[in-house]
């Protein structure tokens, strides 16, 4: 699992995602990160293998211009610098997207073929991968040629040929959604869409606010800043556009699956289950999401990671945070985990 925080709005949008992810960092990722923005309709990123501060000292990437950006933070599974996000699509050296993306194949996985095929189709079309790895990494695709490619690096290009084609960017990232489902959330800029960040989810959770200036986006809104309100989960099976001031919201054309509700009644046993897994010593907080697990309902897809990180923003104040560095990807990372008990 990954993280991820957007903004669009009045002010420089680096500085305040950078610090969106320092409090979300360690939920889950840690490993890789990278940052992306949009000035003067010119996308600027930077990524790499290593935590948020490793990226923030090897690279410019807190000084990169304008109002719209997005940033991430990877979780470890493989891959080199080349398979930290975001991921984009070039023309004449220029980035013509650029996207991040959170989750996992999981109960698409039987669709596994279909990737396969897309890659190829899109390999013959002239679509150029940046993360091609020459050795086989398991769980992601491969080119015809045998090499592995990263999954969202696939979904970029899948949303680039959307985009090329005449779609808009939040029609092109839902198109490419319904065709290579996955238990996922994504978040896509273009330069031809300066003052918007376009979203999809399936199921991985995606959390929007709002401010007098701008809005944010989140894996969870524990990551937004103190003036962050209306905040929501944005729903599943939908994608649209964030502007500074509103939120657009377009449903599938179909329901590729069921995914259980999050309503009162799972609500309050996820939060009993969650107190009683962090009620005696701290607890890695990515354990919490298998926690809650038994309040769902029977369906294809459970979004426990979603009303996990709601759990964790609505208890904030009775709760005390902790963090340690294990090793990152290589030898020589180190990648933070956050844990998280009762205050005493």
């Amino acid at each position: 699992m990954c993280n991820i925080a957007g903004y669009v709005g009045k002010r420089d949008a680096a500085p305040i995602i950078i610090e969106m992810m320092r409090r979300e960092e360690g939920f889950a990722g840690g490993y890789y990160s990278g940052l992306a923005t949009i000035s003067d309709s010119v996308i600027h990123h930077r990524k790499l293998t290593g935590n948020l501060n490793d990226l923030l000292s090897k690279t410019d990437a807190a000084t990169l211009p304008g109002n719209v950006g997005i940033i991430h933070s990877r979780s470890n599974s493989g891959g080199g610098d080349e398979f930290a996000h975001p991921f984009c699509r070039f023309c004449d050296e220029k980035a013509t997207i650029a996207y991040v993306a959170n989750g996992a194949a999981n109960f698409f996985a039987n669709r596994f073929d279909e990737c396969t095929e897309i890659a190829a189709s899109l390999f013959k079309d002239g679509y150029s991968f940046t993360s091609v790895q020459d050795e086989e990494i398991p769980a992601y695709p491969k080119l015809p040629d045998g090499r592995t490619v990263h999954m969202s690096d696939l979904m970029a290009q899948l949303i680039a040929r959307y985009i090329e084609s005449g779609s808009t960017h939040a029609d092109a990232i839902n198109l490419a959604y319904q065709e290579m489902p996955g238990e996922i959330v994504g978040l896509l800029l273009s330069p031809n869409h300066p003052d918007s960040i376009a979203w999809s989810r399936i199921n991985m959770p995606m959390f929007v606010g709002f401010a007098s200036h701008g809005a944010y986006l989140a894996s969870t809104p524990y990551a937004f800043p103190d003036d962050a309100r209306d905040i929501k989960l944005l729903p599943a099976m939908c994608g649209g556009e964030v502007f500074p001031d509103r939120v657009t919201e377009k449903p599938y054309a179909k329901e590729l699956c069921s995914i259980a509700p999050i309503d009162d009644e799972t609500y309050n046993k996820a939060k009993k289950l969650l107190s009683k897994h962090i009620s005696h010593e701290p607890k890695n907080m990515i354990t919490g999401v298998d926690a809650i697990k038994p309040a769902f309902s029977s369906a294809d897809i459970i979004p426990r990671d979603a009303l996990y990180y709601q759990l964790v923003y609505d208890m904030k104040d009775e709760l005390e945070f902790s963090e340690e560095m294990l090793d990152g990807a290589f030898n020589g990372l180190l990648a933070p985990k956050k844990y998280i008990t009762f205050k005493k």
